[in-house]
């Protein structure tokens, strides 16, 4: 990835991954932990797109 992502992009794609695992979590009847969410944060753009592909955004 030639640029880096904005901290609105970067906002959004957080809150749709949470958004899926959460689902994804419940629909399982699973607990969810809300502690993932600094796991993200500081993540690099490279590996939360990856994420985000695993749970099927972009």
């Amino acid at each position: 990835m030639a640029t880096k992502m904005s901290d609105k992009v970067k906002g959004s794609m957080i809150a749709q991954i949470i958004s899926e695992m959460k689902s994804a979590a419940i629909l399982q009847n699973k607990p969810f932990d809300e502690g993932v969410f600094f796991d993200l944060i500081f993540m690099s753009d490279k590996e939360l797109l990856k994420v985000s592909k695993l749970c099927g955004i972009k």
